[in-house]
């Protein structure tokens, strides 16, 4: 996976094969991955690892994002943030998007960000 687009329709192949419709549960991981992936090419010294499955029970949808930084994201809360700026919003982004979000330091340098999805 290099690219927003490629994981993106790697998600909607997923929900599909599992005779998941789709819907809000989908545009919402894609848009969170988007902001996952930008933020790792950016930020993070490119994008190393992509990982998507279903949870237990197909009743969620996991998605790994790695990077080579060892830096987690900053949260700038939106409120302080001039509308006029283009950046700076990917990771409120998707922490308002996700079920849980989480970030785990990878032995050989980088971080995984682990983030779920209700479906």
């Amino acid at each position: 996976m290099r690219t927003a687009g490629q994981a993106r329709a790697a998600l909607a192949r997923l929900l599909a094969a599992a005779g998941h419709p789709g819907g809000r549960a989908l545009a919402d991981a894609q848009l969170a991955v988007t902001e996952l992936i930008a933020n790792a090419l950016h930020h993070g010294g490119g994008l190393t690892r992509f990982d998507a499955r279903l949870g237990p029970g197909g009743t969620e949808l996991v998605v790994d994002v790695e990077d080579g930084d060892d830096r987690h994201p900053v949260v700038q809360p939106l409120h302080d943030r001039d509308p006029a700026t283009t950046g700076g919003r990917g990771w409120a982004i998707v922490q308002a998007l996700a079920a849980t979000c989480h970030v785990v330091p990878l032995p050989a340098g980088g971080k995984r960000i682990r983030v779920t999805f209700a479906l």
